[in-house]
């Protein structure tokens, strides 16, 4: 079952998926910095134009559902 919050990402059997295949806004520009998260080379920019690997954000992003529905089941 898929369903979409959001037209740049979508959640996929529990797991967010990032669409950033037609968003120039992501590329940094062919400077590589440390990702937010991993901190290993990244060419990739978030939103706010933070370094970030897509895949680092999505399994963030799919923690921080996951910590905000354990919440509500208690």
């Amino acid at each position: 079952m898929t369903a979409t919050a959001n037209p740049g990402h979508r959640i996929y059997q529990g797991r967010v998926s990032l669409d950033w295949h037609k968003k120039r806004e992501h590329w940094g520009g062919g400077r590589r910095r440390p990702c937010r998260f991993c901190h290993r080379p990244s060419f990739l920019l978030d939103d706010d134009r933070r370094p970030v690997h897509k895949v680092c954000l999505e399994r963030a992003l799919t923690a921080s559902l996951d910590t905000k529905t354990e919440r509500w089941a208690a």
